[in-house]
């Protein structure tokens, strides 16, 4: 599932860097940690990056992370951070991967 989480950023990105636009070497990036798992396959807490912007640069998600956030936060908005945070911070007691599965056939990635 996390092979058709990182298609399913980049193909909603349109298989380029959301920062800079390269089509090269991209990488599918979790806003908030992958072992998050409330928010682990949810397609907005993904973001398609370059490896540059990624984890490379100077100015990368991971190398300057407020930064980052706060471009994040002007480029999709406060309202959006703010539902993707309040749903990253619910407790998920065990997860259903099964119905996991399931949403993302509904959304027609997987078969």
């Amino acid at each position: 599932m996390d092979k058709t989480w990182a298609v399913m950023v980049k193909e909603r990105a349109g298989y380029k860097c959301e920062y800079c636009g390269k089509t090269e070497y991209l990488n599918s990036h979790h806003v908030f940690s992958r072992t998050n798992y409330s928010v682990r396959w949810d397609v907005n807490n993904g973001v398609c990056l370059c490896a540059g912007h990624h984890v490379l640069g100077n100015f990368s998600a991971h190398k300057a992370p407020l930064e980052f956030a706060d471009w994040l936060k002007g480029e999709r908005g406060e309202k959006w951070y703010d539902k993707l945070l309040l749903k990253a911070k619910k407790v998920v007691p065990s997860m259903d991967l099964e119905q996991v599965k399931k949403d993302l056939v509904k959304q027609k990635f997987i078969k």
